[in-house]
Parts: structure tokens; C-alpha cells; sequence
């Protein structure tokens, strides 16, 4: 029987996270020579609609290394790159000591509606993002969701894409499940065009909507009727 499974960005999707990335590239350069200490925010959110790793980050605060943000898909990280990703991921760290660290990363209405049906049906979705697992699960456990599996950004680095975690997952297997994947990123979705049933742009996030966008209520109307159908499936 197929599986309905339904994958899940979170970046974008379900919580508004550029503010959190934002802080955690300023502690990261803080004081430090040969870094910009001028990046605006509004600078940084269209920066930010291109990345897919932290180490790209180093490109648009290096203050002799910066590319333009046309370039920076075609660059390949070299030693100074995971040097700043490394310092990255220890800013963000300490930035993760303080409890209240999540509230950095406000919730989209998206998460309110699913998060009901994320705590009763668990075995039915999964997160897929480029974000580092801890701050992921930290995340959820904040908001009472910490209950279904997440692949983030070492499972991505490992394996090489989303594309490729997902089949890791065997969630492209033909016949074994029925994905529905949702993401606010045109270039993340489209990968999966053609591999999976329903891949999902979210109108809102951080990417230029399209005419085939989806709102957070059509989304969550698939969503629903799709776990209707499951759940009859299972009686």
C-alpha cells in the first residue's frame, strides 16, 4: 500500500528564521579584521534567498572575498569558507546557550495549523533543511513538535543534496509512497519535479512567488484531505 508522507522545509515553511541566521553571521564576525560589520538586513534577506549552506555567508561578509549574488551558486567552497562555517556554527552555539534563543525564529501561521496533525499523525511527515539538526530539534522541542524524524544540513553534506537525502529515505521508490513536499525555494523544489507527486512552492518565505504558489490555507487544505484519505486507508 502506499505511504502518504509528507516532507517538509523549515527555513521559510515553517518558522521565520532569517532574523535567527542573521544574528548568529553577526556574532560570527563581530570585531573581527577582514569582515564587514555593515551588512543590512534587507541586504542580507536577498543574500539569503541563494544559500544553501553557511559557509556562503563567508561571500557576503568577507570584506575581499565577496561575490555578487549571482555568483555564489557556481562557487566552490575552499579553506577559508568552512573556516567561517565552522565559526558559524559555534556563534550559533552560543547564541543556542540562552534558552530563549527560539523566540529569534517566530512561528508562520503555517506551523500553527499543521502543528495539531505534526503531534498526531508523526509517521507521516518529516523536515527536510538545510539547517543544522540541533537548532532543528531545539526548535520543535520549544514549540511541544518535537516528534517527527529531521534531515538537515549534515545529512545534506553527507549525501550531497535534498534530492538525495530524499532518496535515502527511499521516499522516491515508485509505488512505496505518495510525497508531498512543500518548500518556499523555487531552485530546492526543482530537483524534485518529475521524482515526486506533489512538490509545493509556499508563497510565502523567502523566494519570488509564482503562479503556481501556494497559500499556507491551500497547502494545508491538500495536506488534510491527503491525511483524511490515509487514515480511512488504515481503518
Amino acid at each position: 500500500m502506499t505511504e502518504i508522507k509528507f516532507v517538509l522545509d523549515f527555513d521559510g515553511v515553517l518558522f521565520n528564521s532569517a532574523f535567527e541566521a542573521y544574528s548568529v553571521c553577526n556574532e560570527t564576525v563581530a570585531n573581527k579584521p577582514g569582515y564587514r560589520q555593515d551588512v543590512s538586513y534587507e541586504e542580507f534577506l536577498s543574500f539569503r534567498s541563494v544559500v544553501t549552506d553557511a559557509w556562503q555567508y563567508n561571500r557576503l561578509y568577507s570584506s575581499e572575498r565577496s561575490v555578487p549574488l549571482s555568483a555564489i551558486t557556481a562557487i566552490k567552497p575552499d579553506a577559508a569558507d568552512w573556516q567561517f562555517s565552522k565559526e558559524f556554527f559555534e556563534a550559533r552555539e552560543r547564541i543556542m546557550a540562552n534558552p530563549d534563543w527560539p523566540k529569534l525564529m517566530p512561528p508562520y501561521d503555517f506551523f500553527y495549523l499543521l502543528k495539531p496533525y505534526l503531534i498526531e499523525y508523526p509517521q507521516h511527515f518529516a523536515i527536510l533543511s538545510t539547517r543544522n539538526v540541533t537548532s532543528l530539534r531545539e526548535t520543535l522541542a520549544f514549540h511541544g513538535a518535537d516528534v517527527i524524524p529531521v534531515f538537515g544540513q549534515e545529512d545534506i553534506r553527507r549525501l550531497g543534496s535534498k534530492l538525495d537525502v530524499a532518496k535515502s529515505q527511499h521516499w522516491l521508490d515508485r509505488g512505496r509512497y505518495l510525497i508531498v513536499y512543500v518548500d518556499d525555494m523555487n531552485r530546492h523544489l526543482e530537483p524534485f519535479e518529475g521524482e515526486i507527486h506533489l512538490p509545493l512552492h509556499a508563497n510565502w518565505g523567502y523566494d519570488a512567488s509564482t503562479s503556481s504558489s501556494l497559500s499556507a490555507n491551500q497547502i494545508h487544505t491538500i495536506i488534510t484531505s491527503l491525511l483524511t484519505i490515509a487514515k480511512r486507508g488504515s481503518e
